[in-house]
């Protein structure tokens, strides 16, 4: 159907033209009920009304979607029923057979059963299983619970009628009554909007099943006359049925207000059958004249519904303690993940953001008060040969140990963070000279000048600290951070193991650090630089799924120079953009080359930094590596931190959605470390979720620690999002996650980042981590 000025077949306009036609046809019976067209003029009503029902409805399915098509059909099905039932009258009519029941009769049964359908497909859709079987329980009972009432108002009037004429004055308002209370319950349940058209098709059912109750009991009383006021309800009440399906839409109401309405009718649903079945008892006690073995069939008929409404609450009961136990779950892995956002994972101590936060908030006191802000910045010398040579877990477990020692040593209101890795920084607020902070410096130096049992071993525990202050050597948290950083390498530089004062006059180490920095400006160009690969596996079949690229720099002097060296140096002089430009046409290529030599498809994952966006061309790096590769944009996948997406939010999220729609994947990498918010996510076009491994550590040792990976990965995937764990050690490890319903996993089970013909070798020979999905 067109739009626009022509007439929709659902409009009210319709609805109100149809109306009129049928009251004006009615009202000709009505002002002269005895006459010779009386009983013509009632059937041409009825048939207008029901065919035209039955017409809108079908009208209406082309332009739905799914789920509101299949309503919209069996409603159209029921109403081309009742108007095929109402046509096989009109013969019946014409020929002067009337026989009860006849023809028609089956044609009238079914609109009910119809009706009973359409909200059947929509509750096996939208409803869980457990859903599914209370709701199933409710329209049981009311069905009984009707099917009584109405047997007890029939019985006593029927005496007369067959026991098939019985069923069959039955059947109709028992059906409109049962499909009516399965509207109801399948509303309440998925939490719809009650629009007009969703009242019209309640009370349309509602409505035809009371005017069948009082139909048939003007048919056992035969006063039935021609021009009856319910001879105009069946046509207004159908007319209504068929306009409110044809506009009718599944719209859910997200309301918090109207959620716990809804669940209060639920819970009220037992108390309402009871009500119902409570009143046929007593009609039956108050009916005379019926004989006591149908007396007896139609109280144990009654007593059914009394009986499992004790059963349905019950089980309404345990399912409203299993929400609230979900519900109760989910609050705690949100606070925890609200204390993750502010909290190191590992030590408990405060992040970067909190230090941020605070470091702020003393400067802001220090303004008003005239006081100073020390920022100590506090590094574990030669802590990367703790975690080669003994592991991880004791250098976490020193790192553990580092903090709790810090926090007995600092001043009541002084804030001890975790900057990352092996770092640690310490904001003093309040300070009113420089020997406040060698006391406290002394007092650190003195905890490191001994040693510290970790796992069973003795390990020496040296710190290199830089300290810097505000307002004498920096005027914002950001570059007073940097002064800190700056004197704690130059304590390191003059020997580890001490402390140093930022000075604007530290020549040597800026000198070491710019002589690096003009060797990494040099290492593209003299082939210097290279990458490493490491495989994410699927954690279904074992099987290598991607890879991660890995920058390293080769240098012909110093040796292999670890990222965690040059990376922060190249973000800080800018030389990350056009290694980045690198890296992206590199790592294209290879994955291009592994494609040729005949390896199956796999994503080849890209690290970026901000600089890349807010420096480079970033799209234009990217087009350019895939077109020069002729790598296919989907497998390659950009891999982008949270603070990355923090910093620049609205030019990063506009940047990677554009990229998206070249077919480049998005992935969110080292999710934990940073603001950890899921509420960011569901705006941010990235299609992967890449666990840190701070999250994925203790897993298989911490309850605690596995409730919140457990959590973030069914909320990830809540939001469409594939999950990747980092760091995965341990089989015990892969079979928790395996259990979560992770997706993806890397780490050195599987293999540590490797040179490209290696990783060839280990895809055509996997590694036997595919044995852990059997």
């Amino acid at each position: 159907m067109k739009t626009g000025r022509h007439l929709r077949p659902g409009s009210p306009a319709v609805l109100i033209g149809a109306l009129l036609l049928v009251f004006t046809v009615w009202l000709q019976v009505a002002l002269n009920p005895g006459g010779p067209w009386a009983t013509l003029l009632d059937n041409i009503h009825w048939t207008f009304a029901y065919s035209f029902a039955a017409l809108m409805v079908w009208l209406a399915l082309r332009d739905c979607n799914a789920d509101d098509r299949s309503v919209r059909r069996w409603i159209a099905i029921a109403l081309s029923c009742l108007a095929v039932g109402q046509w096989i009258w009109d013969l019946q009519v014409y020929l002067g057979w009337n026989p009860f029941p006849g023809p028609s009769d089956a044609a009238f049964v079914l609109p009910g059963l119809c009706a009973l359908m359409a909200f059947a497909q929509i509750g096996r859709r939208r409803l869980p299983a457990r859903q599914q079987r209370l709701a199933l329980l409710d329209v049981a009972g009311f069905a009984l619970a009707a099917l009584a009432l109405v047997l007890v108002m029939y019985l006593p009037r029927g005496t007369q009628s067959s026991a098939l004429q019985l069923t069959v004055l039955t059947a109709y308002p028992v059906l409109l009554l049962s499909a009516s209370a399965a509207g109801l319950i399948i509303q309440l349940y998925l939490r719809l909007r009650w629009t007009w058209r969703w009242m019209a098709v309640f009370g349309g059912l509602v409505g035809q099943s009371i005017v069948w109750m009082l139909w048939n009991s003007g048919t056992l009383d035969n006063t039935l006359t021609a021009g009856a006021n319910l001879n105009l309800a069946f046509s207004v009440l159908t007319l209504l049925l068929g306009w409110g399906a044809a506009g009718w839409r599944l719209q859910v109401n997200t309301e918090a207000k109207f959620d716990r309405f809804c669940e209060g009718c639920i819970r009220q649903m037992p108390l309402a059958m009871v009500a119902m079945t409570s009143t046929a008892v007593g009609l039956l006690v108050l009916a005379e004249g019926l004989p006591d073995v149908l007396r007896a069939i139609l109280l144990g008929l009654a007593l059914i519904p009394l009986l499992s409404a004790p059963l349905r609450q019950s089980m309404q009961l345990s399912e409203r303690d299993r929400l609230l136990e979900a519900e109760r779950g989910l609050a705690e892995s949100r606070a925890r993940l609200e204390y993750l956002a502010h909290h190191d994972a590992l030590t408990g101590l405060a992040n970067l953001a909190m230090l941020r936060e605070r470091a702020n908030q003393a400067i802001a006191t220090a303004d008003q008060t005239g006081r100073g802000v020390a920022l100590l910045f506090i590094d574990l010398d030669q802590f990367k040969e703790i975690n080669d040579t003994l592991g991880h877990a004791t250098g976490d477990a020193l790192l553990t140990h580092t903090a709790r020692q810090l926090e007995n040593i600092v001043r009541h209101g002084d804030t001890v963070c975790r900057h990352g890795g092996d770092e640690f920084a310490i904001v003093l607020p309040g300070i009113r000279n420089i020997a406040e902070v060698v006391r406290i410096n002394d007092k650190i130096m003195r905890m490191a000048g001994g040693s510290a049992m970790v796992n069973g071993h003795e390990l020496p525990l040296s710190l290199s600290i830089g300290a810097a202050f505000y307002p004498h050597d920096a005027h914002s948290f950001e570059t007073l951070l940097q002064c800190a950083d700056i004197a704690m390498y130059q304590a390191k530089a003059v020997g580890r193991n001490g402390y140093r004062f930022y000075d604007t006059q530290m020549s040597a180490d800026a000198s070491d650090r710019v002589q690096l920095r003009g060797r990494l400006a040099r290492a593209s160009e003299r082939g210097e630089l290279l990458l490493h690969y490491q495989p994410i596996v699927d954690m279904q079949s074992g099987a290598i799924a991607g890879a991660e690229a890995l920058l390293r720099w080769q240098h012909p002097e110093l040796g292999l120079v670890q990222p965690a060296s040059f990376i922060p140096m190249a973000e800080e002089s800018g030389l990350i953009v056009p290694i980045g430009d690198w890296v992206l046409q590199e790592a294209c290529r290879q994955g291009a080359a592994w494609q040729s030599a005949g390896l199956a498809p796999m994503t080849i994952a890209v690290n970026l930094s901000v600089l890349q966006f807010r420096r480079g061309n970033l799209e234009k790096s990217v087009t350019s590596a895939l077109r020069a590769s002729g790598l296919p944009p989907r497998l390659l996948e950009l891999e982008v931190t949270e603070s990355v997406l923090m910093e620049e939010r609205d030019m990063v999220t506009a940047t990677l959605e554009r990229l998206r729609k070249l077919g480049v994947r998005v992935a969110i990498d080292d999710f934990g470390t940073g603001y950890s918010s899921l509420a960011y996510l569901k705006c941010l076009p990235a299609g992967k979720l890449k666990l840190d491994q701070s999250l994925i550590r203790d897993i298989d040792t911490q309850s605690r620690d596995a409730g919140v990976a457990r959590a973030v990965i069914q909320m990830a995937h809540e939001l469409g999002l594939t999950t990747v764990a980092e760091g995965v050690e341990t089989t015990a490890q892969w079979q928790l996650l395996q259990n979560f319903g992770c997706t993806q996993a890397q780490g050195f089970l599987f293999s540590r980042p490797v040179p490209p013909e290696q990783f060839d070798l280990l895809c055509r020979n996997p590694p036997a981590a595919a044995a852990l999905t059997a």
